[in-house]
């Protein structure tokens, strides 16, 4: 069965600049030797939908007509990848703008945007809002692991890869029930990452409904009527 857009796959991947070093892998034992390991991360075939912009596009392109234990090796240009850097993406902005000590290669948040210090001169900050990898030419290593056919295993490794490892769910006919947790429940982003899995589930598992239940019990407030007393 060759992939086509729409799909869900597992996919083992590391990704590579030019000079070899990694930016980004789903195997452990790379990410430790390349010291690019990170503790709160879990390494593992990631599940994607396949052209629903998960990954860098000529990535996505490229599994499209793949099959299931496919290997391949993928240049991404930077127009297919990160884009461009651009010099409109850089700042100048006064040191006074910013609390507490910065140093350059530190990320900030000014005016409502996210950017890196590039360089600190004179008291003016040099900020760069271009996505780390604007410019750099990517090279990926995959494997296809998977294609996943069954719905409910595409419901299952939609939600616990963008809701909770252990999501519980009741799928009845096309209506689905999610209770959500509540760590997510109290989370600002979660307003727009329950409407995009909401939007996967209907266009990609065939679900005609989707039902987010958030519960709350007099358990979950205690600490908080206690420090008010």
């Amino acid at each position: 069965m060759a992939i086509k857009k729409g799909d869900f796959i597992r996919l083992s991947f590391t990704g590579k600049l030019e000079d070899g070093s990694v930016f980004d892998t789903t195997d452990e034992a790379v990410a430790k030797k390349q010291e690019i390991f990170d503790e709160d991360k879990k390494y593992e075939p990631m599940t994607i939908i396949v052209g629903s912009g998960f990954l860098v596009e000529g990535l996505e392109e490229d599994l499209i007509g793949k099959k299931a234990g496919d290997k391949a090796v993928v240049t991404v240009p930077p127009e297919k990848g990160y884009g461009e850097r651009s010099l409109d993406a850089i700042e100048i902005v006064s040191t006074k703008k910013f609390e507490g000590k910065i140093e350059p290669g530190q990320m900030v948040e000014y005016n409502g945007k996210v950017g890196f210090i590039e360089s600190i001169s004179g008291g003016r900050v040099k900020v760069d809002y271009n996505a780390p990898l604007a410019g750099k030419k990517l090279t990926y290593e995959y494997k296809i692991e998977e294609i996943i056919e069954d719905r409910e295993e595409k419901i299952k490794a939609l939600l616990k890869g963008y809701v909770s490892e252990d999501a519980e769910f009741k799928l009845k006919e096309d209506t689905i029930k999610i209770e959500v947790p509540k760590e997510l429940s109290m989370d600002e982003s979660w307003i727009v990452g329950k409407a995009l899995i909401a939007r996967f589930l209907v266009g990609s598992a065939g679900l005609k409904k989707v039902i987010f239940r958030e519960t709350f019990t007099e358990d979950d407030f205690k600490d908080e009527d206690e420090q008010e007393e």
